[in-house]
């Protein structure tokens, strides 16, 4: 493979980069602090960094990059990304992970040298406690006169042995000894929450020094995405890690869309980052995402989180006629629910959109909205998923089966066998094929052998399927048939995350419980497809799960001072999660403000008005003789067109 010489690199895949990104791109003399906003294109721009260090033997192998991103999908989308910049080859040296995988593969690999206590069990249980869990154990222990949220967050901050916290918190020593004690009781079965395991991994990395003298020879590149949500545990692995090291550190991420502070994130990431690491900043100034009239209202909001903050360069053309943003006022529930029912199907019918490029959002419990808004959904035969869900039976959301290795591949193989043409789905699977049985990408003989033993699989594929109708049986028969395919010990092997027998079930049980449940009632397996993968269903999401993602239209729920009891104007963590709301759109942003809720927040609507964004009525549902027996809605998937029944609204 030739080497090429920096000055020879240049972007791949894109037209263009703008000159802060080719500076900071050729910039590896130092650690940097990349300012992102939303829109800027983070993705993109590791990507083609890390191509720049492979490409040009700044990262030589067998060294690799280490990048660490906040949610399974990101980390996917990256690593995806960094595949199509570089290649097969230069790629496979680009591990993307989230910051809980990396840590929970530094345990699952070395928890054995876990000094006592803390030595958790190897087949341990990652538990997600709630509210009342957290309120239990201190009403077990008698410290009722603490906070459920205190607790989380000590467990979280507290670096191990408890035994070495200061004495001045005598009483929080105790409650996190008996804390860590409880999680323990079963020898055979540790119970840890992804904190927990955060800081098992700064215990066992401090009393081995050949791990970080490993892990430093293993990456002299670290790309950090999302920082502004980093946590101090998190934070104090990477200082332990890299700090003082010759590895290179680029931080990615926008403090104007710091939100996870209520988790227990660092609400000084940066500002600590660029003077412990003596990091230089380089900032994005292109908004990739939104049109020039939505970038002129985020950026009013954006000066009062952040005064002086530079307005980005809109990237991205108008593609609507008509209203951009509003606020839509409603008097009560059941009209904000059916109205704004109407309005996406009204959409949908004039081809503004498909279904699945609208999003809805609300502050917190997406589960209420959601039995909110179905009558309404039903109605107009229009659908919606809560990604946030857990399918029956499963103990893992829909969002989270949808980004794993297992489903990726699994669904690649449905999609080839169902769909007349799905070459994404051809060149992903030949790719982790090829990885999974160790075959060179590049070796025609091993490519023309796999590619026949994949023809050969998806004939049988298609021909169970054309005689076997979706059901609970067929569904685990085709799951089992394409796993065996694949390899499931291979499959295990490739992925770290799976080596534990009880995560590995957990994900396999949990994409058998979409699978089964998107198949009810679906007439045949391509239906089944488009219901997993979410067509013409309108997302529903909280504020939180949506960072990261981006949307034709966005309708945020709840606008209102009982849904933001806690809000405080300019630099809060109310008014960043507002942000991120609005900067998810693409063409259209619209916010629902519900007497039932709340009243409305002079604040926002003020600040909104100043850009022209007005407080008007909602859309409302029409009245029944408005309204055809059926009306065709237009929904897209891949160039075709459904018809969706529309009952008479006499008859619901």
């Amino acid at each position: 493979m030739v080497i090429l010489r920096p000055h020879q690199w240049s972007p791949k895949g894109v037209a263009s980069l703008e000159p802060a990104a080719l500076r900071a791109i050729r910039e590896n003399d130092d650690n940097l602090c990349v300012v992102a906003s939303a829109g800027a294109g983070k993705t993109e721009f590791l990507a083609q960094k890390a191509d720049f260090l492979l490409s040009t033997g700044l990262c030589r192998s067998p060294r690799r990059i280490l990048a660490i991103s906040f949610k399974s999908d990101a980390a996917r989308n990256l690593r995806e990304r960094v595949k199509e910049r570089c290649g097969p080859a230069l790629s496979s040296r680009f591990d993307s992970l989230t910051f809980d995988a990396f840590s929970k593969g530094l345990i699952d690999r070395f928890g054995s040298l876990v000094p006592e206590p803390y030595t958790p069990s190897p087949d341990y249980e990652i538990a997600f406690p709630k509210y009342r869990d957290w309120r239990h154990f201190l009403e077990r222990h008698g410290y009722r006169h603490l906070s459920e949220k205190a607790l989380e967050q000590a467990v979280a901050r507290c670096a191990l042995p408890v035994a070495d916290l200061d004495s001045k918190n005598a009483e929080w020593k105790e409650v996190l000894n008996r804390f860590w004690g409880e999680c323990y009781q079963d020898e055979r079965s540790t119970r840890l929450t992804f904190p927990m395991i955060n800081r098992l991994a700064n215990y066992v990395l401090s009393h081995d020094p050949r791990l970080i003298a490993g892990l430093r020879a293993t990456y002299p590149f670290v790309f950090m995405d999302e920082f502004q949500d980093t946590t101090y545990g998190q934070y104090d692995l990477l200082n332990q890690l890299f700090l003082g090291s010759e590895a290179r550190v680029t931080a990615v991420g926008d403090n104007k869309q710091r939100i996870m502070v209520w988790a227990g994130a660092m609400p000084d990431a940066f500002t600590t980052f660029a003077a412990d690491f003596n990091a230089k900043q380089h900032t994005l100034l292109s908004n990739w995402r939104s049109h020039p009239e939505l970038v002129e209202i985020q950026h009013a909001i954006a000066v009062t989180l952040e005064h002086g903050s530079a307005k980005p360069e809109a990237m991205r053309a108008k593609a609507v006629d008509g209203e951009v943003c509003a606020i839509w006022a409603y008097a009560d529930k059941e009209s904000e629910c059916e109205g704004v029912a109407e309005w996406i199907a009204d959409s949908v019918y004039a081809n503004d959109m498909a279904p699945q490029e609208c999003a809805i959002l609300v502050r917190n419990q997406p589960e209420k909205l959601e039995a909110e808004l179905k009558p309404a959904f039903d109605r107009l035969g229009l659908r919606f998923r809560n990604v946030a869900r857990m399918p029956e039976g499963a103990r893992i959301a829909i969002q989270d089966i949808l980004a794993e290795e297992f489903t990726l591949c699994i669904m690649a193989m449905i999609r080839l066998s169902v769909m007349q043409r799905a070459p994404n789905d051809w060149h992903f699977i030949t790719g982790r094929l090829s990885a999974i049985r160790g075959l060179d990408q590049d070796n025609d003989v091993d490519q023309s052998t796999l590619q026949e033993q994949l023809g050969d699989k998806l004939k049988w594929l298609r021909s169970y399927i054309a005689t076997n109708p979706a059901s609970e049986a067929s569904c685990t028969e085709l799951t089992q048939s394409i796993v065996e395919f694949i390899g499931e010990p291979e499959l295990r092997a490739t992925v770290p995350a799976y080596r534990r027998d009880r995560d590995y079930v957990r994900v396999r049980n949990g994409f058998l419980s979409l699978l089964k449940e998107s198949a009810e009632g679906q007439p045949t397996w391509e239906s089944v497809v488009q219901s997993i993968d979410g067509v013409n269903q309108v997302p529903l999401m909280s504020v939180h799960k949506s960072k990261g993602l981006e949307f034709h239209t966005v309708i945020f729920f709840g606008l209102d001072s009982k849904t933001w009891w806690s809000f405080e104007p300019e630099d809060s963590e109310e008014m960043r999660a507002f942000f991120v709301a609005f900067t998810r759109a693409m063409q259209r942003a619209f916010f629902t403000s519900c007497s039932d809720r709340g009243t409305k927040i002079l604040y926002v609507d003020d600040l909104l008005g100043g850009v022209g964004v007005m407080r008007t009525d909602g859309p409302e549902a029409r009245a029944a003789e408005e309204n055809k027996s059926t009306v065709a809605l237009h929904v897209y998937d891949s160039g075709i067109r459904a018809e969706i029944d529309r009952p008479d609204q006499q008859q619901c």
